[in-house]
């Protein structure tokens, strides 16, 4: 869910590099370890343009250290990633990315946040939280 962070160059970028000096007939092969076991979550929010500073304070200075405090393990597994720019429709789109996804953990953020701050706080938050979205949450979960 919640660690700031940003990638310099893609798979997808180094990947056309080496295809890009290939000769068209060879083939690139690649060798990725995928283990069965171990999957990823992402989960993909659209925030509101005037909203979008609020989401990534909330997210910065009271979701992350909430989760840090109630659980290392699921703190330690996350990344929330904040966009550099506008989308088209002026959104902003705020990833969460759980890898590896424990999924003996909870993520539930609404409960991490009743059980670190009691209810009436924790709703609080929550409703400003939920009050930042364009659109619903995406979550996506790959092996």
């Amino acid at each position: 869910m919640f660690i700031s962070g940003c990638v310099n160059l893609s798979l997808g970028e180094n990947l056309a590099k080496k295809v890009s000096k290939k000769q068209t007939k060879e083939v690139v092969s690649l060798n990725i370890d995928y283990k069965s076991s171990s999957s990823t979550m992402l989960a993909i929010n659209h925030i509101l343009p005037a909203k979008s500073a609020k989401f990534e304070m909330l997210n910065k200075n009271i979701i992350l250290p909430a989760i840090k405090r109630h659980d290392i393990d699921v703190y330690n597994s996350l990344k929330f990633l904040a966009p550099e720019g506008p989308n088209e429709d002026g959104t902003y789109t705020f990833i969460y990315v759980a890898s590896p996804y424990l999924q003996d953990k909870s993520y539930d953020l609404l409960e991490i946040l009743i059980d670190e701050f009691g209810r009436s706080t924790a709703e609080e938050y929550f409703d400003i939280w939920v009050n930042c979205f364009a659109y619903e949450q995406e979550v996506m979960t790959f092996r």
